[in-house]
């Protein structure tokens, strides 16, 4: 499994939440967030020198929006970083971390490890999952699955709304402050 969620990470590859959700499935918690959380970073290490190696970065930086987004993540610090990682899907902020020349190999690794905490929700959920599908257990705890699954999913759309929110308006913010020295203005 490890290795399934690895190779899910890497785009333009797809499947990364079902691999993740499957560790889940497979092997309950808190077994199952081992082959997750190791295959999400060792996925997101191999991502790194093979977006520097296509040169992807000179490309996007050529982009006026993606230029001052570029900039403001730089100047917001390991913190606007580490909201990015925890708020966007880990292929785009794998991508999107990896393009941005400001960024060193280590402080990207560093918030791929903290961000990839993120990722228990998904393997719990699996978890819960497997529960549901076992016939042996009482219907207590079927009932007991579903409304912990309801309340969970619940909380964590609302969580993930509410940390989009923040990047984008931290990224925003940055991005103001940088528009007059840029010289230009844009609509983002």
């Amino acid at each position: 499994m490890t290795t399934i969620v690895c190779l899910s990470c890497v785009p333009p590859l797809m499947g990364f939440t079902l691999a993740i959700t499957m560790c889940g499935y497979i092997y309950h918690c808190p077994f199952g967030f081992i082959p997750a959380i190791m295959g999400a970073n060792l996925g997101a290490i191999m991502t790194f020198p093979m977006i520097r190696r296509l040169r992807l970065d000179t490309w996007l930086n050529s982009k006026k929006k993606y230029s001052a987004v570029s900039a403001a993540t730089r100047e917001g610090g390991f913190k606007m970083i580490l909201l990015i990682r925890l708020s966007l899907p880990w292929h785009l902020t794998s991508v999107m971390l990896s393009t941005n020349s400001g960024i060193s190999f280590n402080v990207y690794c560093l918030s791929s490890c903290l961000g990839s905490l993120k990722l228990m929700w998904a393997v719990w959920l699996g978890s819960q999952m497997a529960n549901l599908n076992n016939p042996q257990l009482p219907p207590q705890v079927h009932r007991y699955t579903k409304i912990s699954l309801g309340v969970t999913l619940s909380v964590m759309v609302f969580v993930c709304i509410w940390l989009y929110r923040l990047t984008m308006r931290k990224i925003k913010v940055k991005h103001d402050e940088q528009e007059p020295l840029l010289g230009y203005t844009s609509a983002l």
